[in-house]
C-alpha cells in the first residue's frame, strides 16, 4: 500500500501498514516527513482519525518523532483526555521511571533471558486499560522486541469448537501469592491491610484463602472472549495462555507430562467450571498467537500504541540495557462482576 501524506498546518506524516506486502494491517506505521513535526500537535489535530486508525489496525507504531526521554513521553501522553492509570491488582513487578511523573512505569521487570508470553494487559483483572502505550527510551543491544498480535485474528485461528467452549465456560484464574515464589499479596493489592484486601475481593467477586501469614491463594472467573466496546467485534481477551501452568513448564524446560506441584506455580488457568485446559488446547492457543505474531527491533523514540482489547503483546529475550516506558489509559470495568 502506498504511503498517505497527512498535512495539518504545515505538519506532514506518512502512513502505511508496517508490513506493506501482507494482509496483516497491524501495526500502522506513522512517521514524520521532517524533524520539525510534533507528534503531540499532530495527534491533537487528528484525534478522530487517530482513533479510527487504531480501531482498524489494532495498533500504531509512531517512529522518528524524537521522543527520547520519560519527560518527552509523558508530554506526549498529555495529548489525551485521561491521565495514565495506576498499576493495580498486579501480576508482575514494575516501578515508576521518574518519581516526579505519576503512572509512567518501566515495562515488566523480568529476567532478560526469558520470554514474556503473549497477553492483553490486565485482561485477567476486573479493571483494565483500553489502551496501552510503550515508548523505547533505551533499545536493547540485542533482542528485546515487543511482539504484537491482532486478537481478532488470534480468535479466528482458534477452532470454533474450542472458541465455543471458552465462550460458554469462560476462564478461571488461580494465583499463588508468596514473597519467595512470585509476588506477595501486599504488592498485588498495593496494601498490607487485610481488611482492604477482603473488601477488594468481595467487591470484585474474587475468592481468597490465607494459607499462612504471607501465603494467599486467590481465584476468580472471567469471560475469555469479549466484544470490543466500540466496534462490537469479538476478540480473544484473556490470560488463559500466559497464566497457564504449561507456560511455566516450558520456561523451566519441562514437558507437559512432567509433574510440578501446584503450590509452586504462581498462576494457573482452567475453564470457568474448573475443568482442565488440556495440552492440546493450550498448544492450539499458542499456535494461533504464533501465526499472527509480528516483531521488529526497537529504535530509540519508537512508540507502540495499542488498543489493548484488539492487540496482544509480549516480550522477547534481550541482551544489554533496555528501558521501555509504559502507560495505560482509559479504564474499562468488568461490570458484571463488580459489586
Amino acid at each position: 500500500m502506498e504511503s498517505i501524506i497527512q498535512t495539518t498546518e504545515g505538519y506532514e506524516v506518512t502512513k502505511h501498514p508496517f508490513l506493506q506486502n501482507s494482509d496483516q494491517v497491524l501495526p500502522l506505521l506513522i512517521s514524520p516527513t521532517s524533524p520539525e513535526v510534533s507528534l503531540k500537535e499532530w495527534i491533537q489535530a487528528h484525534k478522530e482519525e487517530f482513533e479510527q486508525d487504531l480501531l482498524k489496525h489494532g495498533g500504531i507504531l509512531f517512529r522518528g518523532f524524537k521522543i527520547n526521554t520519560v519527560a518527552d513521553f509523558n508530554d506526549f501522553m498529555c495529548s489525551f483526555d485521561t491521565a495514565p492509570l495506576p498499576y493495580m491488582f498486579r501480576s508482575s513487578p514494575r516501578h515508576e521511571l521518574d518519581n516526579k511523573i505519576r503512572n509512567i512505569y518501566t515495562s515488566t521487570i523480568y529476567p532478560n533471558e526469558r520470554t514474556i508470553n503473549m497477553h492483553n494487559e490486565s485482561s485477567y483483572s476486573r479493571v483494565w486499560g483500553q489502551k496501552i502505550v510503550f515508548c523505547c527510551i533505551v533499545p536493547a543491544k540485542e533482542g528485546g522486541e515487543t511482539p504484537i498480535a491482532d486478537s481478532r485474528r488470534v480468535l479466528q485461528d482458534i477452532s470454533p469448537e474450542l472458541a465455543d467452549k471458552f465462550r460458554q465456560k469462560g476462564v478461571m484464574y488461580r494465583r499463588n501469592l508468596l514473597p519467595d515464589l512470585g509476588m506477595p499479596w501486599q504488592e498485588v493489592f498495593q496494601t498490607d491491610d487485610m481488611k482492604v484486601v477482603d473488601e477488594t475481593c468481595r467487591k470484585n467477586n474474587i475468592r481468597y484463602e490465607l494459607l499462612g501469614e504471607n501465603h494467599m491463594v486467590i481465584e476468580w472467573v472471567k469471560a475469555a472472549i469479549v466484544k470490543h466496546p466500540v466496534t462490537q467485534e469479538e476478540t480473544w481477551f484473556n490470560h488463559a495462555f500466559f497464566f497457564h501452568r504449561f507456560s511455566r513448564y516450558e520456561e523451566l524446560e519441562l514437558s507437559h507430562d512432567d509433574f510440578f506441584p501446584s503450590e509452586y506455580l504462581t498462576s494457573e488457568t482452567f475453564f470457568g467450571d474448573g475443568t482442565e485446559i488440556t495440552s492440546a488446547e493450550y498448544n492450539e492457543i499458542k499456535a494461533a498467537y504464533q501465526k499472527n505474531m509480528i516483531a521488529f527491533p526497537y529504535q530509540q523514540g519508537d512508540i507502540i500504541f495499542l488498543d489493548n482489547m484488539l492487540a496482544a503483546h509480549g516480550r522477547n529475550p534481550y541482551k544489554g540495557d533496555r528501558t521501555i516506558a509504559t502507560a495505560i489509559i482509559e479504564a474499562v470495568y468488568d461490570t458484571g462482576n463488580i459489586a
